[in-house]
């Protein structure tokens, strides 16, 4: 009994040695796995308030006034003032034909003296008006030309008749071509005989022959 025990145990045990050692196989499984991402919900658009238009201003009439009526009268005729310097010549026919009243015709023929410009040395700095021996009252506009070649500024003296003073009467500094000049104020100097000068000066100071002229002022 006990031999048959002891061969049975010695039968299991070379049976247990001659089984097989198992091997672990690893096998990979593809898995698929879906993330769900939850996007957070936009924010509500509130709209902006509706514009209300400002209410439209009407402005009262205003009444129109009725204007007065124009005088009518008949305007005077007008006078000039200014003195003509020349010869006056009367001319009448040899033989008038008489009219229903028994008047002649007479015929007046004005021949004015001709007007001396100022003997200007430079085409390009030089007087126009006023004339020389002009007869200036008030303000008296000064025309002519100031554009020498590099031209800076042009200005106007004056001295009294028998004076070797210039006094500076107004500077400028645009050219100006057959234009005018400048204005004159005479009434502030006593009346008299003046020679007033254009000097027209270039920008290295130098300036050609000043271009004179002699006047009187009358008040």
């Amino acid at each position: 009994m006990k031999k048959a025990a002891l061969l049975l145990i010695v039968i299991l045990l070379t049976a247990c040695q001659l089984r097989p050692t198992p091997e672990i196989v690893r096998v990979s499984v593809p898995v698929e796995v879906t993330v769900l991402v939850t996007q957070p919900p936009l924010p509500t658009y509130t709209p902006y308030p509706t514009y209300t238009p400002y209410p439209t201003y009407t402005l009262p009439a205003i009444p129109t006034d009725t204007p007065a009526p124009l005088s009518t009268d008949t305007p005077l005729p007008s006078v000039s003032t200014e003195t003509l310097s020349g010869t006056l010549t009367a001319t009448l026919p040899l033989t008038p034909t008489p009219l229903s009243t028994g008047t002649p015709v007479v015929t007046y023929t004005v021949s004015p003296e001709p007007v001396a410009l100022p003997n200007c040395p430079n085409p390009r700095a030089r007087l126009t008006y006023p004339a020389v021996n002009a007869v200036l009252k008030g303000a008296v506009e000064i025309r002519g030309s100031a554009y020498i070649d590099d031209f800076d500024y042009y200005k106007f003296e004056f001295r009294p008749v028998g004076s070797t003073d210039w006094s500076f009467l107004e500077r400028f500094e645009d050219t100006v071509a057959d234009g005018l000049l400048g204005v004159w104020d005479t009434s502030l100097l006593p009346a008299g005989g003046y020679f007033l000068r254009l000097v027209v000066v270039d920008k290295t100071g130098n300036y050609p022959p000043p271009c004179e002229v002699k006047v009187t002022v009358e008040h």
